[in-house]
């Protein structure tokens, strides 16, 4: 409860260029957080990783991104949406061509195998 509610703080008081360039890390750890407590708040989870996403998606910040990505796309997988988790991955995963030996990146292609099935 207590990381719940520094994220939470931290969301509530993003004000400089600073704090919104972590904006997205922010909501994602939120959703982890909300599913390490209640694994029944699925859809209040997939919400905010949506909202990481689109805030990635309009910060340009693909590293951000791909995490936000991989992490809806590993929680579509265990709800078995194998194909909209895959259609979200792989444009992401295609886009970086450097960077291979990221651990973000490598847990994205992990997660695409997952979905695919290779």
């Amino acid at each position: 409860m207590r990381a719940l509610s520094i994220v939470e703080g931290a969301l509530a008081n993003i004000g400089d260029v600073t704090g919104r360039s972590w904006e997205s890390e922010l909501h994602r750890q939120r959703a982890q957080i909300l599913l390490a407590l209640n694994p029944s708040k699925v859809r209040e989870a997939e919400s905010h990783i949506k909202k990481s996403i689109e805030v990635a998606r309009g910060q340009g910040a693909k590293s951000l991104e791909l995490r936000a990505t991989t992490s809806l796309a590993e929680l579509w997988r265990r709800q078995e949406r194998a194909d909209e988790a895959r259609a979200l991955l792989e444009p992401i995963c295609r886009w970086f061509d450097e960077g291979a030996e990221t651990a973000d990146l490598r847990r994205a292609v992990s997660a695409l195998n997952s979905v695919t099935g290779t």
